[in-house]
């Protein structure tokens, strides 16, 4: 016979279960359904080609920017430019800059005052960049990243309108290394999270280093004043109030993913200021999110409780309820979640996740717990303030 532990237990696993295979198959499944789509034809895009301008912001990168400029400056598109925001550059790296600019017409640069203070760096160089952009369809990378082909802008463009934003995918280069290949996971799932929520029309957040909004969204906005106070994240934030169901749009496949060498240091800042900006991201995506994490750990310790409940009460008649049921719940989460994840990062031609799933699944949550305990600690880091003001 069942008992009540047991009861509560078996209803625990399964609602825990079905959370969980609800979060995989229907929501984190959608970039993969919407990629297959794309390949079968069933989904069309415009053939249009607006003049795009590159925005990059530059500190203390330049070295690894100077190799992926070429790149970026002979992309197959009839109409572009690239423009990098200068902020602190050495002056061989300023040297190198005006080399490249002398090979291509299509490079221009600004920089931002040695003596600016009181205010983010960052915001006023994407502010300056924007300001100097003759086109209103913006596209925005980083110094840490590179594109894998000459059809990126294209391929991003192809969705643009003056109303509205795109949102492409960006993946770490995979590295050797326990904590890197953990990083490389959490990088994709949470960008696999950003998109899954736009393409379910509730976008709330997009990466820097793959994204477009017009010139006359950011005018409209006035800017990024709305959020001066804070340091960084300023891609999110500004997705976070532009965004909207009608207006964004989800542009993957393997050409457009932008790669990037992000190194400990900065996906450390990174966790860092997502932490510190949750409490200003819209309600609904921040509530789903947190549920997927909390129905994770409980799945995972209804398991084990599951078993370790068997193992001190040993009862044929139960091994079918709790020793089976646990095990099978298991087994078909995990497969779940290897099919979602691996089809989506094979489509993508991304590096694929296998028998370290669980682990990283685990030590994510925790990450996400100490960032979170983080902020709190530290709620006034992320504030302008406390970095100019010295």
């Amino acid at each position: 016979m069942v008992s009540l532990i047991e009861i509560i237990l078996l209803s625990i696993l399964a609602v825990s279960f079905i959370t969980q295979m609800i979060f995989y198959w229907v929501v984190l499944g959608k970039p993969y359904y919407y990629m297959r789509a794309v390949n079968k034809g069933r989904i069309r895009f415009s053939s249009d080609t607006p003049p795009v301008s590159v925005i990059i912001y530059v500190r203390n990168r330049f070295h690894d920017l100077q190799d992926f400029l070429p790149a970026l400056l002979e992309q197959d598109y009839p109409q572009f430019e690239v423009i990098i925001i200068n902020d602190g550059m050495t002056e061989d790296n300023s040297n190198i800059l005006i080399r490249l600019q002398e090979l291509y017409s299509n490079l221009y640069s600004t920089h931002i005052p040695v003596e600016t203070r009181n205010v983010s760096r960052r915001k006023l160089g994407l502010t300056l960049g924007i300001k100097a952009a003759k086109y209103d369809c913006l596209l925005f990378t980083e110094a840490d990243s590179h594109t894998r082909s000459k059809d990126w802008i294209r391929l991003m463009s192809r969705h643009f309108t003056s109303k509205n934003v795109v949102l492409g995918m960006s993946a770490k280069e995979n590295e050797e290394g326990f904590f890197t290949k953990f990083m490389i996971f959490d990088y994709f799932f949470t960008n696999l999270q950003i998109l899954s929520m736009a393409l379910f029309n509730h976008p709330h957040a997009g990466s820097g280093r793959n994204l477009i909004y017009s010139k006359t969204h950011f005018n409209e906005q006035k800017g990024l004043v709305r959020h001066r106070s804070l340091r960084q994240i300023d891609d999110d934030l500004f997705i976070n109030d532009i965004a909207a169901k009608p207006n964004t749009k989800v542009e993957l496949s393997s050409e457009s993913v932008i790669m990037t060498d992000l190194n400990v240091y900065d996906w450390i800042q990174e966790k860092k200021d997502k932490a510190f900006i949750k409490q200003f991201y819209r309600i609904g995506p921040v509530a789903i999110w947190s549920l997927e994490s909390f129905s994770r750990v409980i799945f995972l310790f209804s398991v084990i409780a599951c078993l370790v409940w068997w193992f001190l009460n040993p009862n044929p008649l139960t091994l079918p309820y709790l020793c089976g049921a646990s095990v099978a719940c298991y087994m078909i989460k995990f497969f779940s979640q290897l099919f979602i994840i691996n089809r989506t990062a094979s489509l993508l031609h991304l590096k694929k996740f296998y028998l370290a799933v669980p682990l990283y699944n685990l030590m994510q949550v925790l990450v996400n717990v100490y960032f979170s305990m983080y902020r709190i600690v530290h709620k006034k880091e992320n504030y302008i303030f406390k970095y100019e003001k010295r």
